[in-house]
């Protein structure tokens, strides 16, 4: 029969295993019993060790006040029993909720004493960790600029040194952040995509969400929006299926800066208005770095629509939830009516095939269609007027969604199922 500590050791590492998966759901459900099976034997490191474990369930659910209370009194049994690997992996945590709380100073300090625990044991995956938050903190905070770059050099060799794919891709999508800032447009388009060729091989999709929005950005910039509402509307189905809230927000605010350049401001207030009220849900703030930005695009719609009328499309979007407000496209009871700019059209939802198992969209289909036709990228760009890059990010869409790994395994798929 197996032995109470015995049951509770491999709870834990159940629980570890799922907590890697992202599988939130199990990780709770293993790390729960272990814990009650080591406070029934005493075990004060296994009680440390799930409440660290579970801390991350509440994290992901946008329920910072739990995540804390979990992780600090994880913390506090790791200072108790000296146990310096474990103070450090708590210490990032409780900074990373410093961080989005805004804290700025106290994430700082908790980031810089985790890495020099860190450093002193030669942890190379963790000192990385902590140097990849540092520049993080930097980035968002918009402090020493030069400091940044040196985290960040420092952390990639590591991570590069270990073969750390997830580690490498977190430092390329922060590397791309930094340029877009800095207006080096370019830059940051390569940087975001080798993130996402990273965390899509890992299968990494919270992360991949984030890059994919943050690319939505630079591809506006660089004046593809079809690309652009393509990428948001993945960032957003991800965020959905991982239930990440601030990620949601975040498309919210990009997608409202996007079609307020439209000649849109009533969709756009609204959809500020939703992305308002989600953060005020969450308790996270938009960052220092973001916010200029996003007052300018704000103020110039506030202009465009008059106090009231923007008063009122603020407020309607305020008591939408997400998904109406990224449907509501400037509907509304209160608001003026403004007529919207033409948005790059897309087969009508009727026509599409009832059978449709890899959850295409209805450009895809439209991009796949043609490729059954034998048009090159080029003619299909022609011929639905957007650029050959967004043909080829459709064609990406296409072939991991499918399965296939070329035009003509695609062909395949959609004679098989009916879709040309």
């Amino acid at each position: 029969m197996v032995s109470a500590q015995a049951r509770a050791r491999a709870l834990i590492a159940a629980g570890t295993l799922a907590s890697t998966q992202n599988d939130y759901d199990r990780t709770e459900a293993y790390c729960q019993e272990s814990l009650l099976l080591f406070k029934e034997l005493g075990d004060q490191r296994g009680i440390a060790l799930s409440l660290f474990l579970l801390s991350v369930v509440p994290w992901m659910k946008g329920e910072k006040e739990a995540a804390r209370a979990r992780t600090e009194e994880a913390l506090a049994l790791f200072r108790e029993m000296g146990d310096r690997e474990r103070i450090a992996w708590s210490l990032a945590n409780v900074g990373l909720l410093d961080m989005q709380e805004g804290k700025y100073a106290s994430a700082r300090a908790h980031f810089e004493e985790g890495l020099a625990i860190h450093r002193k044991s030669g942890d190379k995956r963790g000192i990385a960790t902590l140097l990849l938050r540092l520049a993080q903190l930097l980035f968002t905070s918009q402090g020493d600029q030069d400091a940044l770059r040196a985290l960040l050099d420092e952390g990639l060799a590591l991570y590069n040194e270990l073969g750390e794919k997830e580690g490498i891709a977190n430092t390329y999508a922060l590397s791309g952040q930094i340029a877009f800032s800095q207006g080096d447009i370019n830059t940051a388009r390569a940087q975001l995509e080798e993130s996402i060729r990273l965390y899509r091989e890992i299968g990494q999709r919270r992360v991949l969400g984030e890059s994919l929005a943050m690319l939505a950005r630079v591809a506006i910039a660089q004046g593809e929006r079809a690309e652009a509402r393509l990428l948001y509307d993945e960032s957003r189905e991800i965020a959905r299926n991982t239930n990440h809230m601030l990620l949601i927000a975040a498309c919210l605010e990009g997608w409202a800066s996007m079609v307020a350049e439209e000649g849109q401001p009533v969709w756009a207030a609204q959809l500020w208005g939703a992305a308002e009220a989600l953060r005020e849900s969450i308790k996270v703030a938009l960052s220092p770095i973001d916010r200029a930005d996003y007052e300018r695009s704000v103020a110039a719609a506030r202009i465009r629509l008059g106090e009231q009328g923007f008063t009122a499309a603020w407020r309607e979007g305020r008591a939408m939830t997400p998904e109406q407000a990224f449907a509501a496209q400037g509907r509304g009871g209160t608001t003026p009516s403004i007529t919207p700019a033409p948005v790059p059209s897309t087969v009508p939802v009727t026509t599409l095939p009832s059978i449709n198992p890899a959850g295409l969209t209805a450009r895809e289909i439209e991009v796949l269609r043609l490729v059954v036709g034998g048009l090159t990228s080029g003619e299909i760009a022609r011929e639905l007027k957007i650029s050959e890059k967004t043909v080829a990010h459709h064609l990406t869409h296409i072939f991991n969604k499918t399965g296939s790994e070329n035009r003509a395994a695609a062909v395949a798929y959609a004679i098989r199922h009916g879709l040309a």
